[in-house]
């Protein structure tokens, strides 16, 4: 009996472990998709703090506090419109990148697929950028 309630609550828990993880996944997606702008400033400030502990060996407080100065800095320049063009522009490039290196591997190294989706990656990146900066204001 003690055997067959710790079985049904290790169920139970695995459930709940399963569905926060899809939960978490979803909320990522929503602000990936729903505002990049703010996705690509905490992405780029989670980057920033690791690569400053990680290779110039900060302490973690002073990593919380660049992390957070670059996360500020990024949304405020990314308001702007000259900001936006650089920054949205740098960004939907390197995204797109980033699709085109998955395609290059999953289409075993052809390169013409990978050009093509950094091109449309870029494309769709931009226009994810320009959405999410008309819906600010």
């Amino acid at each position: 009996m003690i055997i067959g309630s710790l079985g049904s609550l290790a169920g139970v828990l695995f459930a709940v472990i399963i569905g926060l993880a899809v939960g978490l996944i979803a909320a990522i997606l929503g602000l990936f998709f729903g505002n990049i702008i703010l996705f690509d400033s905490i992405a780029l400030a989670i980057i920033s703090g690791v690569l400053c502990n990680s290779f110039l060996t900060i302490h973690t407080a002073f990593v919380l506090i660049i992390g957070i100065v670059v996360f500020v800095l990024l949304y405020l320049v990314q308001r702007t419109r000259f900001g936006f063009w650089i920054i949205g522009g740098l960004l939907s490039l390197l995204w797109g990148f980033v699709f085109s290196i998955f395609a290059y591997g999953f289409t075993n190294g052809d390169t013409v697929w990978a050009y093509v989706i950094w091109g449309l990656g870029t494309l769709f990146m931009l226009i994810l950028h320009i959405r999410a900066k008309t819906k600010q204001y």
